[in-house]
C-alpha cells in the first residue's frame, strides 16, 4: 500500500501545484483537500500495526463513532504528510534549507537540510507553526515521545554530533541527507533502516493523536 501512495502522489503531483497556482490556496490545504477527495491516499487499513490512534488494541470502543472519526483524521493526516513528502522527493539537501518559513507553496525553496524536511512534511499534516531544528523539536506543542501508531521521528542531538532527524510515515520512510547511504543525500525516501541505525537515535517522537 505504501508504494500505491508513493505511486499515487507522485502522478498527481503536477496537478495538485497547478491547482494551487490557480486557486492562490497553500499546497499544504490542496493536499488536504486532495487526500478528502482520494480517500485511498490515506488509506493504511492494510498496514501492519496500524489501529484506532486514540483507542487501545482490543478495546470495545473502537468500533464507536469517536473512534472511527479520530481514525478518519488521523488518516487525513497522514494522507497529507505523505504527499507533502512524495511532492519534496529529490530536493537538494541544503543547510539551513526549510528554515526560512512555512511558503505558500512548500515546493519553491531550493532545498531541505533534514529538521527543514520533517518539519514542512509535519506542517501538512497539521503540525507546527514555524521550522525547528533536532534540538527543539522534542519540545513543540502536539509532538509526544515515543513510537507512534502511524507516524515515528527519530530524532538525535548528542554532544559532539551533527544532529539528525528521519520520519517513518505507516512505512514509508523519508529523510533529507543522512550521507547518501541509500540514495543521493537529499530528499529521498529510504528501505526501513536496522536497529543498529536506529539505535543512533536518542529520542522518538510522533505527532499527537498519530
Amino acid at each position: 500500500m505504501a508504494n500505491l501512495v508513493l505511486a499515487f502522489a507522485e502522478i498527481c503531483a503536477g496537478a495538485i501545484v497547478l491547482d494551487a497556482g490557480i486557486k492562490g490556496d497553500s499546497i499544504t490545504n490542496v493536499i488536504k483537500g486532495q487526500a478528502t477527495q482520494h480517500p485511498l491516499a490515506g488509506d493504511t487499513s492494510n498496514a501492519p500495526g496500524v489501529q484506532d490512534v486514540n483507542t487501545p488494541a482490543g478495546s470495545s470502543a473502537a468500533a464507536g463513532t469517536t473512534g472511527a472519526a479520530a481514525t478518519a483524521t488521523a488518516k487525513t493526516k497522514l494522507a497529507a504528510m505523505q504527499g507533502m513528502a512524495s511532492m519534496l522527493k529529490g530536493k537538494p539537501y541544503q543547510t539551513g534549507g526549510g528554515h526560512s518559513g512555512f511558503l505558500a507553496n512548500e515546493l519553491q525553496q531550493i532545498g531541505f537540510d533534514c529538521s527543514g524536511f520533517v518539519s514542512a512534511v509535519l506542517h501538512a499534516g497539521g503540525y507546527l507553526s514555524s521550522p525547528v531544528d533536532t534540538v527543539a523539536l522534542p519540545s513543540q506543542p502536539g509532538i509526544a515521545s515515543g513510537p507512534g501508531s502511524l507516524v515515528t521521528i527519530y530524532d538525535r542531538d548528542k554532544p559532539g554530533d551533527l544532529g539528525h532527524v528521519i520520519i517513518d510515515l505507516a512505512g514509508q520512510w523519508w529523510e533529507s541527507g543522512g550521507g547518501g547511504s541509500q540514495g543521493a543525500p537529499n530528499v529521498h525516501q529510504i528501505s526501513q533502516p536496522d536497529q543498529s541505525y536506529l539505535s543512533t537515535f536518542d529520542r522518538i517522537l510522533h505527532p499527537a493523536g498519530m
